[in-house]
């Protein structure tokens, strides 16, 4: 709708530069787009649910467990997903870490800490490929690849992503429009501040340019741990 009214009032503006008619959209103002709302998000309770509804007894089941693991943990972006190769799996210093390709960036230029149950479910799911840990520094092969007859073997596009996050989101019960692939992401944001960590952690972790887009979730963190409205609610009915 915000772009719609910019092209009605650039269309108005040019007829009266032209002298074919005024320009009454002039003062016409668009509605603010609200870039703060709430951020859809799973408990980390609802997270073990739809992880513990994966049957984990096909490749593309062990496929969709870890890809979800390493989206809920590390708060991967899908399209950071889809990018991802599996020597992309690396140690830094004394770390193991993702290399990740982030949003607008033409390489693999950023990473995000792997945790040794998440970097053991990558591998699992790796053997049903057929490549072992000891090949994964060489392997120039997508991370998440496609099992489908059709495209078999294909880098797992961010449309892909979001259909599996869906699917599996859906077969634990959380069957609503506001839980998409990116409820991944803020998941992971609104937990590690849950669990103390700082503002200033949480917005590494995410690779949010600025920290006042992680600033959100703390802002969210703090109106949902608000007892105002029960209080009142008390006061009035009890």
């Amino acid at each position: 709708m915000h772009l719609y009214m910019v092209a009605i009032k650039q269309w108005f503006k040019w007829l009266e530069s032209i002298g074919k008619y005024p320009n009454i959209a002039q003062y016409v103002k668009s509605g603010k787009v609200n870039r703060k709302s709430p951020k859809s998000y799973f408990e980390a309770a609802q997270v073990k649910e739809i992880l513990d509804q994966i049957d984990q007894t096909t490749q593309a089941g062990k496929r969709d467990y870890a890809l979800l693991v390493l989206l809920f943990t590390c708060g991967l972006r899908t399209i950071e997903a889809s990018r991802a190769k599996v020597k992309d799996i690396t140690i830094l210093g004394a770390s193991r870490v993702l290399l990740v390709q982030g949003k607008g960036k033409a390489d693999a230029s950023d990473y995000v800490p792997l945790p040794d149950h998440v970097y053991t479910v990558l591998t699992d799911y790796l053997t049903t490929r057929g490549i072992d840990a000891k090949d994964i520094p060489a392997c120039t092969e997508p991370l998440f690849t496609s099992t489908s007859n059709r495209s078999k073997g294909q880098t797992l596009s961010t449309r892909s992503i979001s259909k599996i996050c869906k699917t599996r989101f859906i077969k634990a019960g959380f069957n609503d429009p506001k839980w998409t692939a990116h409820s991944t992401r803020h998941t992971a944001g609104i937990l590690s501040l849950e669990l103390g960590h700082s503002q200033r952690d949480t917005q590494l972790m995410l690779r949010h340019a600025s920290g006042d887009t992680t600033n959100i979730y703390l802002h969210q963190i703090g109106k949902l741990g608000n007892s105002a409205t029960a209080d009142i609610s008390k006061a009035i009915f009890d």
